[in-house]
């Protein structure tokens, strides 16, 4: 199976420039499912008690992840972890994340990686 791998900061990223990451996941990668863990959950869960833009972001993410049914997997471990045994457990998935030192990382290892622009592109 083929996944677009989404983390915490991709998907924060883009809702806070009032951007759907998963409607950009899916637009730029059709036919793949959109994947996240339940660590991203975990982490957007705990930005949503703050307060301001932040914590609304994380709460609008949590609801189009449920909303959209976004594929969860079900670790609940360090979420960049997850990302990196993810992108290498599923061939010819990529991954969308604004973390650059991840992204760097998954580039080392010849991993599909883009990043989300404030415009909704991906790069």
């Amino acid at each position: 199976m083929w996944f677009a791998i989404l983390d915490t900061s991709s998907i924060l990223f883009g809702f806070s420039n009032m951007r759907d990451t998963f409607e950009v996941a899916k637009n730029k990668f059709p036919g793949r499912k959109i994947l996240v863990s339940r660590g991203v959950l975990r982490e957007l869960a705990g930005i949503s008690m703050n307060r301001g833009k932040r914590g609304a972001s994380a709460k609008a993410a949590l609801e189009a992840i449920r909303y959209k049914k976004i594929e969860v997997d079900s670790n609940n471990s360090n979420v960049d972890s997850w990302v990196y045994g993810a992108a290498r457990r599923y061939p010819h998935s990529v991954v969308i994340t604004n973390d650059t030192e991840l992204y760097k990382k998954l580039k080392t290892i010849n991993i599909e990686s883009f990043k989300l622009t404030k415009d909704g592109h991906l790069k």
